[in-house]
């Protein structure tokens, strides 16, 4: 059981999500406007978790709330954005279908940090607001002029997803160590 929930919260990782979000915008450059939008919604969702995750680590404010989770904030803002982008090109049941995994797989990903132990219901919902915000903020200026061509971006997702699943990148500790060196103060 724990070997399957592992390899569910890796589609949440960052060696996974980071390609993902860099290759939307390369998508996203001929619809003027909503690549600035992208990078907006990306900067507030990844700055936003880090920072409460160092404030966090230096001064939890609740017994359940060590470090929000980013695999929830940046899965929701990934994932949804590319179920958002296909919803918004296809109609009637494909666009159903689309935003219906999308939600699936952003919920399968925070349900397996809960059952993995690594973040309390707190932090993975603190995640899932920071993401469904920072999804918002892209996706109110994405349905302005929406991309009818869709495919590229999802068979480069599925490609990156693919290839790098089961990858890691360790920004846990880094962020832990900057904490370190921040002079928190708690009240």
């Amino acid at each position: 059981m724990t070997r399957y929930l592992v390899e569910i919260t890796d589609f949440g990782d960052l060696a996974v999500l980071v390609p993902l979000a860099v290759a939307i915008p390369i998508w996203l450059h001929r619809v003027s406007g909503v690549t600035a939008q992208w990078i907006l919604a990306l900067s507030i969702c990844v700055g936003l978790t880090a920072l409460l995750k160092i404030v966090f680590y230096g001064c939890p404010p609740a017994g359940d709330m060590h470090s929000p989770s980013g695999h929830a904030s940046l899965s929701t803002l990934v994932y949804g954005a590319l179920a958002f982008t296909a919803a918004a090109a296809w109609p009637g049941l494909r666009r159903l279908i689309v935003i219906g995994v999308g939600a699936g797989l952003v919920s399968t990903i925070a349900v397996s940090r809960l059952l993995l132990d690594a973040h309390s219901l707190a932090e993975v919902g603190l995640g899932l607001i920071i993401g469904i915000v920072s999804l918002a903020l892209f996706g109110q200026k994405y349905v302005q002029a929406p991309d009818t061509k869709v495919w590229p971006l999802l068979i480069a997702a599925g490609v990156l997803i693919s290839v790098l699943h089961g990858s890691q990148l360790h920004a846990e500790e880094l962020l832990h160590r900057i904490t370190g060196y921040v002079p928190l103060h708690c009240g």
